[in-house]
């Protein structure tokens, strides 16, 4: 592999990575949303996919809601196997269309884009967006896609991912956002437990909480600052590029009693 088809391969993996982790905005006329009313709108998701026998379950900061932290979107995951099974389907791209027609002949707003089944719920006078993300083995994945980022932070779960994924390489290994980690030769998977992921990268006293930042990740493996030290120097990267923007970042603090 040439240099531009390593440097083409890693963008897409970056751009998976982020995509995984931040749906965008898709509808016209929702609103930002206090995390207290997170719990609702799972509970209007789940409620018409129960019919399929799965359920849809939260990622990023909706997987650890805190009431008075506001979000643009929910980012959800649900399994494509049992998706694919409940509509006699062969493949997600597939699995997604049905998923899509079951909400909206529930009578909901919805988009599709890549692995992502958009949702317009409506919890009081507002209306919010849900991304639910259509993966292989979505309870193991959605693990992985667990945040517990400090208040006040620069960084989002997309920074988590990026520097996890260096951390693999530097053990000799590849992370996958959907399998766990994985040989770096084979693609075989070597770990999907996430308690197990963190003691082979950050050392044999961590735990699944050591990964839920890149401030926690940092504190159990002081190494890990030589990377962001690095990612930091480039304006251009996808590290610099996604960090929450310095006016952002005071008005969120102010929000959270910091200032």
């Amino acid at each position: 592999m040439n240099l531009t088809e390593q440097l083409s391969a890693l963008q897409k993996k970056l751009d998976s990575i982020i995509n995984l982790v931040e749906g965008g905005n898709i509808f016209q006329n929702t609103a930002d949303f206090d995390q207290k009313i997170i719990p609702d709108m799972m509970k209007q998701i789940n409620n018409v996919m129960k019919v399929t026998g799965a359920k849809a379950l939260p990622i990023g900061s909706g997987a650890t809601p805190i009431p008075g932290k506001m979000s643009g979107d929910l980012d959800m995951i649900v399994d494509a196997g049992t998706i694919m099974k409940h509509f006699k389907v062969k493949d997600t791209k597939n699995a997604k269309i049905e998923l899509e027609k079951l909400f909206q002949q529930a009578g909901f707003e919805t988009r599709k884009s890549g692995q992502i089944v958009h949702v317009k719920t409506n919890i009081g006078d507002t209306t919010q967006q849900v991304d639910i993300m259509v993966v292989d083995n979505g309870e193991t994945a959605q693990q992985f896609h667990v945040h517990n980022i400090p208040q006040g932070s620069p960084y989002k779960g997309v920074h988590k991912q990026i520097l996890i994924a260096d951390l693999a390489k530097n053990k000799g290994m590849k992370w996958s956002p959907y399998k766990g980690l994985v040989n770096r030769e084979t693609n075989e998977l070597i770990s999907s437990n996430i308690d197990e992921i963190a003691k082979l990268l950050l050392g044999p006293q961590a735990t699944k909480e050591n990964l839920g930042s890149v401030e926690h990740i940092v504190t159990a493996y002081p190494q890990a600052k030589t990377y962001i030290d690095n990612y930091e120097k480039d304006e251009n990267s996808a590290w610099s590029m996604k960090k929450v923007m310095p006016a952002k970042l005071d008005e969120l603090r102010y929000r959270a009693g910091l200032l």
